[in-house]
């Protein structure tokens, strides 16, 4: 009888082991924060649905509880047609070192805790996505992200496709079903978009990060790759590079080659603006205190006679360059970035001469300060934060049939949209709701791909790079980037992709209020109430979206 007791609990404990060996799939909302340390796997399943307009990729993630350094392969087909490896990705982790501060930064600066994030630092958060070259994977951590993204070419429209997902080892086999709804409201092109969005894009990053040398055939074929990537993330303007427009022997002059070719890789795309680079500065020392912004090509002085024929000299160029290559409505001009009232007389005096040689010319410009500013801007581009406090100006000024973007940087934190790492994914997606709810233009980041450090795999939050930035003055995690350095091109992020979905959102939400706009509200006020208030649940979300398509 011992003996038979025995070889019972021997078996139920070897019964155990294999249990608790064997690996677990489940499919996760991209919009879901995932780890790779941990997770609470209890809250999904094998099974996931969503809904999606026609004209987009349906995507969907998966987590699997798997030992480290074991190997297995990934396959899928939709209503039984095989899906190419080119659908699959493996999601890479990168880390949190600090949390983003309750005002702005990060913690370190005001010493002060910031209750609004989705994990405290340190910790490391699936960000990168990494196409996979082969269907075969090998583990790196406890668990293991991928991403399935199917093409529109490969989904009905509209319909339901049922796309089934084998994950199998050597010993194993696990199965999910990704039920994507295609609905018949269609996603406009990216040159009929209605949303302005730019990131502002450094070449140099580039060019270390791929070894590329400016201006060869190789550059522009690289070049040629992140404008792909950001049209795929619904971007639709481009920084022009500031060495286009030179000064040598006292002598301005513009490069028409390059600068139309540069030019014509993001047309090819469907980009629709360009940014022309600031015309004038603070000066090397970035003096604040200053009132008199100096000419960024020359250096010179604005209250200097030559400053002010290098002005004119500058914008005939531009001008003639614009009307001679049919840009002259995709084309904003910056004067000086991030203007105060110390600057605002010489701000004024410098567009009264642009507009005087160039009319037409539109400027933009992303600044705080307001009332002393005004008249001198045709596109205004305020933090959300300043939006949301003096919406009463920006609404004012719309009267003189002037725009009005958003943007974030390092500021604002807590509570507020932003795109860092340690705050939810559905922060980037509202954006895309809040230009619906707000009746804003569009949105405006300084890091695309400025990553300030040489692999932002092992390092997220950076120094700020002012000379007079103090020691606790730290840009927040992911605020330099938003996309990664591939061996072969730029990858995209999970960010990245909230960001293209909140988009894609505020097309339908356009489309919707030019039909109702009482159902628009009804659709946007369940999620999205304003910059500080809205609905954290996914779930939630995810409703919300269902019935903005079935309402279209």
């Amino acid at each position: 009888m011992n003996r038979q007791r025995l070889i019972l609990v021997l078996a139920v404990l070897f019964t155990s082991a294999l249990l608790r060996a064997q690996p677990v799939l489940k499919l996760v909302d991209p919009l879901e924060p995932v780890f790779p340390d941990s997770n609470t796997v209890g809250r999904y399943s094998n099974t996931y649905e969503a809904d999606f307009p026609s004209g987009t990729v349906a995507d969907v993630h998966l987590l699997l509880d798997v030992q480290a350094g074991e190997s297995f392969t990934v396959s899928a087909t939709v209503n039984g047609k095989p899906l190419p490896v080119s659908c699959w990705s493996q999601l890479i982790d990168v880390p949190v070192e600090q949390n983003t501060g309750l005002d702005s930064r990060t913690e370190m600066y005001t010493n002060q805790q910031n209750p609004y994030v989705i994990r405290r630092a340190p910790f490391r958060i699936y960000e990168a996505i990494q196409p996979l070259a082969a269907a075969r994977v090998r583990a790196q951590h406890r668990f293991t992200a991928l991403r399935l993204a199917v093409p529109p070419g490969e989904l009905p429209t509209p319909g339901k496709a049922r796309i089934d997902i084998t994950v199998e080892g050597d010993r194993w086999r696990q199965l999910g079903t990704f039920v994507a709804v295609i609905h018949r409201a269609r996603l406009p092109q990216l040159k009929e978009s209605t949303f302005f969005y730019t990131n502002w894009f450094s070449m140099v990053q580039m060019e270390e990060k791929h070894g590329l040398i400016r201006w060869s055939d190789g550059w522009y074929a690289m070049l040629d790759r992140y404008a792909r990537m950001m049209a795929h993330g619904r971007q639709n303007c481009i920084i022009i590079p500031a060495e286009l427009i030179t000064v040598s022997g006292g002598r301005i002059t513009l490069d028409e080659g390059k600068m139309h070719r540069f030019i014509e890789v993001f047309r090819s795309h469907g980009f629709t603006s360009f940014e022309s680079p600031h015309l004038m500065y603070r000066g090397d020392n970035d003096d604040w205190s200053d009132p008199d912004l100096k000419v960024l090509l020359t250096k010179r002085p604005y209250s200097t006679p030559e400053a002010r024929r290098d002005v004119d000299t500058i914008t005939t160029l531009i001008r003639n360059f614009t009307k001679k290559y049919g840009l002259v409505n995709s084309w904003l001009q910056h004067i000086s970035d991030e203007p105060t009232g110390i600057q605002a007389q010489c701000y004024h005096q410098v567009v009264k001469q642009v507009r005087s040689v160039y009319p037409e010319i539109q400027i933009m410009e992303a600044t705080s300060d307001r009332d002393t500013l005004a008249g001198a801007i045709d596109v205004w581009c305020p933090t959300i934060d300043d939006f949301q406090s003096h919406e009463s100006f920006f609404r004012g000024r719309e009267k003189h049939n002037e725009r009005i973007l958003v943007y974030t940087c390092l500021i604002p934190g807590g509570r507020w949209l932003n795109r860092l790492l340690d705050q939810e994914r559905l922060r980037q997606v509202y954006f895309g709701w809040g230009a619906a709810f707000y009746n804003t233009s569009g949105f405006l980041h300084w890091g695309l791909n400025q990553y300030q450090v040489k692999d932002p795999f092992i390092q997220s939050v950076v120094h700020h790079p002012s000379p007079a930035a103090t020691p606790d003055n730290y840009l927040p995690a992911g605020d330099t980037h938003i996309l990664y350095p591939g061996s072969d091109g730029p990858l995209s992020s999970t960010r990245f992709e909230a960001h293209r979905i909140g988009i894609e959102d505020f097309e339908m939400l356009h489309m919707l209020k030019q039909a109702d706009r009482q159902k628009a509200a009804g659709v946007i006020a369940p999620v999205f109430r304003s910059y500080t208030d809205y609905n954290t649940d996914v779930k939630a979300y995810r409703t919300a979206r269902r019935e903005l398509l079935e309402k279209l």
